[in-house]
């Protein structure tokens, strides 16, 4: 039998009453809003003092903590949130149920301040320019994405909750390990904090709005099969080896190996659940830590290459592939990539 396919909530197929001059100022607003937040990296890199930041020779910035940043671009920003609000308050349709409209507004303005701190990030990493790609790529899939978000409800998963998530794992993960480009791991700056705090925001506005679709029916379903649960435990039994053996070559410090056994134990505990009985919740901690562990992966095996180590290197190569390619089949057997990803 072929699976049922999965209905997403959709704004621009929610029924509407409101004048059209309503629509036509929201979404004029909408635009400023847009229009202002490209003016705030512009302004923020053009009015920064005449002497950036000294590279140290591994990478990290002398006095990137005490960057000034533009008061001119904070106000833009502000200015732009402000549209942005009321922009969003004239274009939600009035039929959706009003916890669902609020949590929605919310939603994407927290979206849209993510987006500009990813942009303002930019200045604090001038003098490492991945690091500065990276940042103003993020802002612009965040920011560039509202409007689009209003018109299907997979283009708001997809930034709302995937991003978001994805965001919020490598921040997380890039504490402790040191990220593509770089030798050690990031420092814990006010920028990143303040992200981090207004992305929970955003995925809890997020939960509000999709209910139980916040986690789509195929990835929910997809536990219940034994192929998948014995893949994401497999995983795990083969990330705890990895790390203990790079614990035991001196390559990673003990507190690294416990970090891993602490978020195995719950993801462990998540996969099991999930598979006697799904729900929302556990089957989010169990994605959520799968996604976790590739990337963490993933990076170590980055940092692995920069320092010549092959060994390491295709042990984590070995543990993503058996967590992320190992499931693959069953996923698909499930229509989890065509439920995400068809229009």
């Amino acid at each position: 039998m072929a699976p049922t396919p999965h209905r997403w909530p959709d704004v621009a197929a929610t029924p509407d009453t409101r004048p059209t001059w309503r629509l036509g100022a929201g979404w004029a607003l909408i635009l400023v809003a847009v229009v202002f937040a490209v003016a705030v990296p512009v302004l923020d890199i053009l009015q920064a003092p005449a002497s950036p930041p000294v590279a140290h020779g591994d990478g990290e910035a002398i006095g990137a903590t005490s960057v000034v940043h533009s008061s001119d671009a904070i106000a833009v920003g502000v200015e732009g949130l402000v549209a942005l609000v009321v922009g969003l308050g004239l274009v939600v349709p009035a039929s959706l149920r009003s916890e669902r409209g609020f949590v929605l507004v919310v939603g994407l303005s927290l979206l849209y301040v993510d987006g500009l701190i990813h942009w303002f990030a930019i200045l604090e990493h001038l003098v490492e320019p991945p690091s500065a790609a990276f940042f103003a790529i993020a802002g612009a899939a965040q920011i560039f994405a509202i409007p689009l978000a209003l018109r299907g409800g997979r283009v708001l998963w997809w930034v709302g909750v995937a991003l978001t998530v994805f965001f919020f794992e490598l921040f997380l993960v890039t504490r402790f390990v040191p990220p593509p480009f770089a030798l050690a791991p990031e420092p814990l700056e006010a920028l990143g904090v303040l992200s981090k705090a207004s992305e929970l925001g955003l995925l809890a506005a997020m939960a509000g709005y999709f209910g139980a679709d916040l986690v789509p029916s195929s990835l929910r379903r997809s536990l219940q099969g034994r192929s998948v649960a014995h893949a994401l435990l497999a995983g795990a039994v083969v990330t705890i080896g990895v790390a203990g053996a790079e614990t035991s070559w001196g390559l990673l410090p003990q507190t690294n190996f416990v970090l891993t056994v602490t978020v195995l134990i719950p993801f462990v505990l998540a996969v099991v659940a999930s598979h006697c009985r799904p729900s929302t919740g556990m089957a989010s901690l169990v994605w959520i830590g799968a996604f976790t562990l590739v990337l963490g992966h993933i990076l170590y095996a980055a940092f692995y290459a920069t320092r010549s180590l092959p060994t390491p290197l295709v042990l984590c190569a070995i543990g993503s592939a058996v967590l992320g390619a190992t499931g693959l089949g069953p996923l698909v057997r499930y229509n989890v990539v065509d439920e995400i990803l068809s229009p």
